[in-house]
């Protein structure tokens, strides 16, 4: 195994009119080897019901895509700041951008991070800095509901994917029709102050403590800006309230200000068991290869995985172009100490050969929940 390279990754979760936009400006910085998912963003909106005299609160959906792409650490604040001039995503409700730092442990030698110079973008921003990432995979159909904390909680407008889960489904043989393959994945930043409690209230709304029902965890954002834009409408004062939050941050310099439970690092539900001090383990390959690769792993220890389709943006005149436009994505949250074992087996089967332009990347996961046993 070769050693970790750590590097800089880049998400950004937006409404699908702007991605044109965003990449144009990307291209100008040479940022052009990136990954696409397909996704939708939920917001609220006020239902009126008979005569106006009682309203409610429905979801509302939006396409979108989420795009993922890795840059040298050094150009991480010029990057998002042209994402966000491009976007015009200081304004609310345009979408969220945030960074992530990853080790590439292995990987094909075309399936490395973009080479960027160091550059001034037009604009800069205020970055928040105290931000924490939650990831939630749930059954299909269920997405919708678990995701819908995020927005009664004002924390953000999340960005919900499809994946085909492999692992606990795949060992229990004819009862394995109980536990769909069918997955959503939930991804969206918080306040590091409150995400503790909002990771409980989604355990709490898709009982993802009870056998086969999900998984969610946490991990470090390093910066981002976040999209707080939860309901749709126009608003009904000179400002509204997410421009107001955003005013006030700017002023306090951070979100501690909104701080609304314990301190982070302490659990807000006694009761509750956790995962601690976990890896995701990230492997992307060539579509088709994802299953046989994690089966792979899972013959070394790998619990299993969540696959989801991604589409790989490349110039079609570089070698980049010899990579499938067509790839997977397949997380796998194993041991920091599986890691060696389930890289040196992927390497034998062939992910990072020229027929699957395999890369794994290792990032750190604090806390996580899923069933546990009795």
């Amino acid at each position: 195994m070769t050693e970790e390279k750590k590097i800089c990754k880049i998400t950004g979760i937006f409404h699908r009119g702007i991605t044109d936009t965003i990449v144009e400006g990307l291209q100008t910085a040479g940022i052009a080897d990136y990954q696409l998912a397909a996704s939708r963003t939920l917001m609220l909106q006020e239902k009126k019901g008979l005569f106006g005299l009682y309203s409610d609160t429905v979801i509302v959906e939006d396409p979108a895509d989420i795009m993922s792409f890795l840059i040298p650490a050094e150009v991480e604040e010029a990057v998002m700041n042209l994402m966000i001039d491009k976007g015009d995503m200081e304004t609310p409700g345009r979408g969220t951008v945030f960074s992530e730092e990853v080790s590439i442990v292995k990987a094909h030698r075309l399936c490395f991070e973009n080479e960027v110079k160091p550059f001034e973008p037009k604009s800069t921003y205020r970055l928040m800095t105290e931000l924490t990432g939650i990831c939630c995979i749930v059954h299909r159909g269920e997405g919708n509901f678990v995701a819908r904390v995020a927005l009664d909680t004002g924390t953000c407008v999340p960005g919900i994917t499809f994946g085909h889960g492999t692992g606990l489904r795949d060992k229990l043989g004819l009862l394995r029709v109980t536990i769909p393959a069918e997955k959503e994945v939930i991804n969206f930043a918080a306040s590091k102050y409150d995400a503790n409690a909002v990771m409980d209230l989604m355990i709490d709304a898709g009982k993802l403590d009870q056998p086969g029902k999900g998984f969610i965890y946490l991990y470090p954002i390093g910066k981002g800006l976040v999209n707080t834009k939860i309901t749709r409408g126009m608003p009904k004062h000179a400002a509204s309230v997410e421009q107001l939050i955003a005013a006030v941050d700017e002023i306090k310099g951070g979100t501690g200000w909104r701080r609304r439970t314990a301190p982070e690092g302490q659990d807000s539900k006694s009761k509750q068991a956790f995962l601690h001090d976990l890896t995701n383990l990230i492997l992307t390959c060539n579509a088709g290869r994802g299953e046989d690769l994690v089966k792979a792993a899972m013959d070394v220890g790998a619990a299993g995985a969540t696959i989801s389709k991604l589409k790989h943006q490349r110039p079609s005149d570089s070698e980049l172009s010899e990579i499938s436009p067509a790839r997977e994505g397949c997380n796998m949250i194993v041991g920091k100490n599986q890691v060696g074992d389930i890289v040196e087996t992927l390497d034998k089967a062939g992910a990072f050969d020229d027929n699957s332009h395999g890369q794994v990347l290792v990032s750190p996961i604090p806390k996580a929940c899923t069933y546990l046993g009795k």
